[in-house]
């Protein structure tokens, strides 16, 4: 006869009763439990009931508790209006929650644990399975369920001192590049712009390259991964519009979508990046699916209320980044620019990026360009040799005659040259084209030394035949 799994149905109760009869120890037990932990789903359907109300401001008691659970079309699937009343009767349970709390959630640690070793039983006998691969799924599980809403257990700092050559010596797993060279795993990375700009057309755009392992712009895609795309702000029809225009061809991985203004329609609690249990859940999706990169379109939405100078506000949502880094998460958070053209708010926000992008307007910008702007990364962790790679360069968002979207892009420092060579040959002074292109005048007859040296410019400053092929092209 096959065994149950570890639960308690009395020591369930014992935390549901105590609850209801003390409803000022929900907060303590709310920071050992999450719902998943109870093994019977009525006892989890009543205890998300009383989470509901706690986070609403609506005292927590038999009543409130029956009208929720019958306004979402439960209290007959949990028991009843008796089944409720019984749990609120055992008043001997009231003093010892907390205690009942640790025990339900052992139980639950258990059975994750031996729901973990037959998922590893199950990857590990498919084939091309890979060791590295499972350990980094089993450390990451066993991380969440050792901290998660519960006593971390204890470790010996001293493990992970190395001296230098130990510490060369370890044996640390390739960092994987998805987009080369900037994107790559366990990154953190903010994009921020003027309103309007394209930063959300551009992040729809970069996850819709890595999942489909198309190249994006002048960068090659290494390897396609999930990933997810959460959205703060906007109408889900107004996101699936977007989406839409972006997705052309196969996925060869999954892209997912979080709709906030969805998630709210279903009833659930608004995306919160200052709420810990919100992101204790985020966290969860991220792992269970297996997400690689993800989108956080954007900070003013998703973090409301908070003061953006403040550098202690920012902290919670900081170490959240820092938290999905350590587990191989690559985080893409959109914020907005400040009047004086740079992030706004504290600079606190930079200090833990791996690479800071802002979005410029080029300076023959008009309003029906739409999507068009300069991408130039302000803090790079790169390698020097690699640092080319990141030069400004210059996008714009087209579309083509079946509704697809498409980029052109281009190097703004090649741009730059074409026009300075469209100048010179149209007799314009240096001074002049200088002021035109906002460049210096020194800037101006380097090009032109360069461009005749080439053999693109006359003496003269007139184009050549081959000058004229140079400045058509795309």
């Amino acid at each position: 006869m096959k065994s149950a799994p570890p639960h308690s149905p009395e020591g369930e109760q014992a935390v549901l009763g105590s609850i209801l009869i003390r409803p000022e120890l929900l907060p303590q037990i709310a920071g050992i439990l999450k719902p998943s932990d109870f093994y019977r789903e009525a006892h989890c359907r009543i205890y998300q009931a009383m989470l509901d109300l706690y986070q609403q401001g609506v005292p927590v008691d038999l009543v409130t508790v029956t009208q929720r659970l019958t306004k979402v079309g439960q209290l007959e699937r949990v028991g009843g209006a008796v089944f409720l009343a019984g749990l609120s009767e055992q008043v001997g349970f009231a003093i010892n929650g907390l205690h009942y709390a640790h025990l339900v959630r052992e139980d639950s640690t258990i059975r994750n644990l031996i729901e973990l070793g037959q998922q590893l039983f199950h990857d590990g006998l498919k084939a091309g399975a890979s060791s590295k691969d499972l350990l980094f799924y089993a450390e990451s599980r066993v991380h969440d369920l050792t901290s998660l809403n519960g006593s971390p257990k204890a470790v010996n700092l001293q493990q992970a001192v190395r001296t230098l050559d130990e510490f060369l010596d370890t044996k640390l797993p390739d960092r994987k590049i998805y987009l080369l060279p900037w994107l790559m795993e366990a990154s953190i990375i903010m994009i921020y712009a003027a309103r309007g700009t394209g930063k959300t057309m551009l992040a729809m755009a970069l996850l819709t390259a890595i999942t489909s392992g198309k190249a994006f712009g002048p960068w090659e895609i290494m390897e396609p991964v999930p990933c997810l795309y959460l959205d703060g702000e906007m109408v889900p029809q107004d996101t699936a519009q977007r989406l839409a225009g972006f997705r052309a061809g196969e996925q060869k991985k999954d892209l997912m979508v979080y709709s906030a203004a969805l998630a709210s329609q279903l009833g659930i609690p608004q995306a919160n990046l200052l709420d810990e249990k919100w992101r204790s859940s985020m966290k969860d999706i991220l792992l269970s699916q297996g997400v690689k990169v993800w989108v956080v379109d954007n900070i003013a939405s998703l973090a409301p209320g908070i003061d953006e100078n403040s550098k202690q506000d920012w902290d919670p949502i900081n170490r959240f980044f820092i938290d999905l880094r350590f587990a191989g998460i690559t985080t893409i958070f959109l914020h907005h620019e400040s009047k004086d053209g740079k992030q706004r708010g504290t600079s606190g926000r930079e200090d833990n990026l791996d690479f800071s992008i802002q979005l410029v307007k080029p300076s023959n910008y008009f309003r029906e360009d739409g999507a068009k702007f300069i991408v130039k990364f302000q803090k790079a962790r790169l390698r020097q040799a690699d640092l080319h790679l990141i030069a400004d360069t210059e996008f714009a968002l087209e579309t083509a005659e079946d509704g697809v979207y498409f980029w052109t892009y281009a190097s703004v420092k090649k741009q730059a040259k074409k026009e300075v060579l469209k100048m010179l040959d149209a007799g314009m002074a240096a001074k002049d084209i200088a002021l035109e292109l906002e460049l210096t005048r020194g800037r101006v007859s380097q090009i032109k030394s360069e461009a005749i040296k080439e053999g693109l410019l006359t003496e003269a400053g007139k184009l050549t035949q081959t000058g004229m092929v140079y400045v058509s092209r795309i």
